[in-house]
């Protein structure tokens, strides 16, 4: 019955209505041409007055609002320098000025993808011997980052997934998912901060670890000197109550220091130092993981990692690390009458084979030995981990 009806009407009934889209839509293309070529006379204007009187603030940031309200932000950004080369201090020019940076800024998202493989002779940091303590197992990870403008703040987002899967012992299967956000702020010429906050979950055998919601701040550096961050970090830690019915608390500190051309040409070499104090929120006994490792606790943290990257060959940089941290116990641990003492000790070595997949894939054989000392004779450990991973770049 629908196709008769279809079939009644004239040959013209159903062109009109399309007839009539099409005609608006010429309208509308005539008046935003007409738009746009109003708008290219009103920058002709100003613009031609400014040629008549170059520094004219008034004109200037006129001209600078017009250009960059049409995303043209190199004549925005001109604009406001005539008006900085005759007279530096204007606070209207360098506010013009930094936040045309900002927003001309462009969005980027990166994404680091993490497959691989390890071997480990005690996973579970056992000092017992006499039974099996070796297992392997999978590892994976998955970051990204994206950074844009919104409005005249320049946003950084960060997101991370990460498991760890063995074979034998899925009592220490564990894994992480969380994110963090807030605006990069340009302080003075090359320094930026980044004030964030986030969230993290973590899971241990498939059953809740711990939930950590996070606040903090990064000190970004672009300068030539070594250092090139500062991190300070608060966070709650809510822990799953089959491990225990208190839950902890943190802050942190860490940086990074970046020396290039350390005696070989084209090297670099790092170091991370770090300091953080857990405390305990609630009441309950203390317990410990399975990676036999109390949690929470009542510590202090020293410790600082020290990497030396040189390039072998145009393919393979060559890494050697070294890593040592101090844990200072403030409670006694059950069946003892010491509080206890540790210190890790963790050399290392990397093999990096790049230039993979047009220089987005890299290959990464390491080696790590652990060793942990402790005041609590049963806590010493060795570990030795060998692994095999891919890193992809996007």
């Amino acid at each position: 019955m629908r196709q008769l009806r279809f079939a009644r009407e004239p040959a013209g009934a159903r062109a009109r209505p399309r007839g009539a889209l099409i005609a608006a839509a010429l309208v509308f293309c005539a008046g935003a041409a007409q738009a746009q070529s109003e708008s290219d006379r009103d920058m002709r204007e100003v613009f031609e007055q400014i040629l008549r009187d170059p520094t004219n603030p008034g004109l200037n940031f006129r001209y600078a609002r017009m250009a960059s309200e049409r995303g043209d932000y190199r004549r925005a950004l001109a604009a406001c320098e005539r008006v900085l080369a005759r007279d530096p201090n204007n606070a209207e020019a360098k506010a013009c000025l930094e936040r045309l940076l900002r927003a001309s800024r462009p969005a980027y998202t990166t994404i680091n993808i993490v497959l691989g493989a390890q071997y480990e002779t005690n996973p579970r940091h056992e000092f017992r011997t006499g039974k099996r303590t070796d297992d392997a197992g999978a590892v994976g990870r998955f970051t990204i980052t994206d950074e844009r403008p919104l409005g005249d703040i320049y946003w950084r987002s960060e997101a991370d997934v990460a498991a760890q899967y063995y074979f034998t012992f899925h009592d220490i299967d564990i894994g992480t998912v969380g994110a963090r956000t807030g605006p990069l702020i340009d302080i003075v010429d090359g320094l930026k901060v980044n004030p964030f906050i986030g969230f993290y979950y973590s899971w241990l055998a498939r059953r809740t670890f711990n939930g950590e919601p996070t606040a903090g701040i990064i000190l970004e550096s672009e300068r030539t000197g070594p250092l090139k961050t500062v991190t300070a970090r608060w966070g709650y830690d809510l822990v799953g109550r089959h491990l225990s019915e208190r839950d902890g608390v943190f802050v942190e500190v860490n940086s990074v220091f970046e020396f290039r051309n350390v005696v070989v040409p084209g090297s670099l070499a790092a170091v991370s130092p770090y300091w953080r104090y857990n405390g305990v929120a609630g009441s309950g006994a203390l317990t410990e993981t399975p990676f036999n490792q109390p949690f929470p606790a009542r510590q202090h943290q020293i410790g600082a990692r020290g990497d030396y990257f040189v390039p072998a060959l145009a393919w393979l940089y060559v890494n050697v690390n070294f890593t040592y941290e101090y844990r200072h116990y403030f409670e006694q641990i059950p069946l003892e009458e010491k509080n206890r003492r540790d210190h890790v000790f963790a050399p290392g070595a990397q093999l990096i084979f790049g230039s993979f997949a047009e220089n987005r894939l890299d290959v990464v054989a390491s080696y790590l030995f652990e060793y942990r000392h402790s005041n609590d004779g049963s806590q010493r450990y060795m570990n030795h981990v060998a692994g095999l991973r891919l890193l992809w770049r996007m």
